[in-house]
């Protein structure tokens, strides 16, 4: 499992509200040099699973949206 996820950027956010959040998210992307990094934040669903897991599910998540983001753009050419 490690060798699949261990090269994901990945912050997992636990216990702030969602003004929190959203400045950390941007204090964080706004540091130079950085990968592009998966935000996500604990549910009631993903507290108790395994960090893997949750990792391999946010990295495919990730990737439907962006795949969804770049059809969208296509069909606005």
């Amino acid at each position: 499992m490690y060798e699949e996820v261990k090269d994901t950027p990945v912050i997992v956010l636990n216990g702030f509200n969602s003004d929190e959040i959203n400045k950390i998210m941007r204090a964080i992307k706004n540091v130079e040099g950085l990968p592009r990094i998966i935000f996500a934040t604990t549910t009631k669903t993903n507290v108790n699973w395994k960090i893997g897991d949750l990792i391999k599910e946010l990295t495919q998540e990730d990737f439907e949206v962006k795949k969804a983001l770049k059809e969208a753009l296509n069909k606005k050419e």
